[in-house]
């Protein structure tokens, strides 16, 4: 069956390590990277950018507004083109760790009704781990405190879960602690 998935989830949950497993078990799967896809277009713009670690160090400072509504209209069209054909997975988050806290850039009702995912997936996991695996792969993420760890990931799953309802579409939160041949299987699991 081919299911849309908006998958989501604080810097550091483990998305796009998961993802690149997924695709190699499920490799019909079309993927949507978000922050890839960004990255591309800020770069059109700035051309000292050199990749997505400029952008999670500055994201405030490079991405404008104007470039959140072109990336969501590239993103729907996108999943219309796939919708039905093929497994689109969504690989986004709408809250991004500032200098000054924390911003949250999500969708309105309308784009996420038009999005109509099947299911929507939270990778999460613990403060400690979190902060873990950010010291030792930084790529651009600022080392956060256990408590802004803690909160990125509440803030994501409450933004996930709002969405959920404005969709609707069922919520699922995978924790990327567990053994990883144990989460693919039941990633699997949720694409059939």
């Amino acid at each position: 069956m081919a299911k849309v998935i908006y998958l989501t989830g604080a810097p550091a949950a483990g998305k796009s390590s998961t993802v690149a497993r997924l695709r190699e078990v499920e490799p019909s799967i079309q993927i949507f990277e978000y922050g890839a896809m960004l990255t591309e277009m800020v770069k059109e713009r700035f051309a000292d950018i050199r990749g997505q670690e400029d952008i999670r160090t500055h994201s405030a400072l490079l991405i404008r507004p104007e470039d959140i509504v072109e990336m969501d209209r590239r993103l729907l069209a996108f999943v219309d083109e796939h919708r039905g054909r093929r497994t689109v997975l969504i690989d986004s988050h709408a809250v991004t760790k500032e200098s000054y806290g924390f911003r949250i850039t999500a969708f309105s009702t309308a784009q996420i009704r038009e999005l109509n995912p099947d299911e929507i997936w939270v990778f999460f996991a613990s403060p400690q781990e979190t902060r873990r695996r950010i010291s030792e792969a930084p790529g651009g993420r600022p080392l956060i405190s256990e408590e802004e760890a803690r909160m990125h990931t509440t803030i994501q799953a409450s933004v996930a879960a709002t969405y959920g309802i404005m969709a609707p579409s069922p919520v699922y939160l995978f924790d990327t602690e567990q053994d990883h041949d144990t989460l693919i299987s039941q990633l699997q699991e949720r694409l059939q």
